[in-house]
């Protein structure tokens, strides 16, 4: 079991390694009150890497280490929007990293280290009574309704290299810090735009994956003026123009379903179809047609921003998305997302 000092020795050099910067500064700059207990504040990179260290929890911590170790904890609770700045303090440079090797990469090596941003959020339910702004969310895994919190996560992929770029708690509409998750989104998107001009890189090259729930024009127009490359599905309330006609995703299924289907594999075939939007501009639309063993034809709809992007492209990276679900599930397993049940707020965020 490694000592008091070696402890914070190595979580400190961790940090400062990603971000280059030392921890004292990297706190300040986030926002923590960290001329209110220095010596506690050393403490929190340990605090944020016991899951991942494999680690005692930080009241085992107090016991070994003197009890006033707990007091970090209660004054962590009243800084959660802290935290979502040390988060992005310490994501940036990663980030920023990534652009740079892609950058210097030749062809196929950027075949290989194509940045994608995927965006996606999960439900967690909860069973206290007094937990405070907790809400009534639909599962449409369960088909019903179950109270909890949502829990919306940026994810960055490159290669095998995969790291959250944000997580943040969506909050109903009585908090005073609500944001929708669109909105949430939009602002993630327009603060990775402003960090690549401010170092003098270009998105252009990085692609933005999501499902219909964050197709929307706030996120579309977000992404596409921050010159990313964008791969989603559009809801049914979108309308495209297709040979002078406004037709929605469901309507297109229906107008393209006689024509001669080209196989994308797997058992699953496809129509690659240029459209506009009023607001997107040009895109591609993919329409997917798979057959079920009881005979059932499922097909959807997948859209891109970029027209040199051919149908089974669009497919692969649209599949990419499933690096989120691994995700979530890893977090709720490993690191108890949905098992805590804390009451403040602040705690829980």
């Amino acid at each position: 079991m490694a000592s008091n000092k070696s402890r914070q020795k190595k979580c400190s050099s961790f940090f400062n390694k990603l971000t280059g910067k030392i921890l004292k500064k990297l706190l300040i700059r986030a926002g923590f009150p960290y001329y209110k207990a220095p010596r506690l504040y050393q403490w929190l990179p340990v605090f944020l890497l016991l899951p991942f260290l494999e680690e005692d929890t930080l009241n085992e911590l107090s016991e070994k280490h003197g009890k006033e170790l707990r007091k970090l904890y209660v004054i962590l609770v009243n800084c959660p929007d802290a935290f979502d700045k040390l988060m992005s303090l310490l994501s940036a440079p990663l980030f920023l990293n990534l652009l740079e090797e892609f950058d210097q990469s030749d062809e196929t090596g950027k075949s290989r280290r194509r940045i994608q941003i995927i965006i996606d959020d999960t439900q967690s339910a909860k069973f206290g009574k007094m937990m405070e702004f907790i809400h009534k969310l639909f599962d449409h895994c369960e088909k019903k309704y179950i109270m909890g919190y949502n829990y919306v996560l940026v994810l960055v992929s490159s290669g095998d290299f995969v790291f959250p770029l944000n997580l943040s708690l969506w909050l109903p509409k009585d908090h005073a810090d609500h944001r929708s998750k669109n909105d949430i989104a939009a602002d993630v998107i327009n603060s990775l735009d402003e960090l690549a001009k401010k170092n003098n890189k270009t998105l252009q090259e990085v692609e933005f994956t999501a499902d219909s729930a964050y197709c929307v024009q706030k996120v579309i127009k977000a992404a596409g003026d921050a010159g990313l490359r964008v791969v989603t599905k559009p809801s049914n309330t979108h309308k495209f123009d297709v040979d002078g006609e406004k037709l929605t995703p469901k309507e297109l299924i229906e107008k393209v379903k006689n024509l001669k289907w080209k196989c994308l594999g797997g058992g699953e075939y496809y129509q690659r179809i240029t459209a506009r939007h009023h607001v997107y501009g040009e895109v591609v639309l993919v329409v997917r047609k798979r057959v079920l063993k009881n005979g059932k034809t499922i097909c959807d709809v997948i859209m891109c921003n970029r027209l040199i992007y051919t149908a089974t492209r669009i497919d692969s990276r649209y599949r990419c998305r499933w690096e989120i679900e691994m995700h979530f599930k890893y977090y709720k397993q490993h690191l108890k997302l949905g098992k805590t049940q804390f009451r403040k707020i602040g705690a829980i965020r």
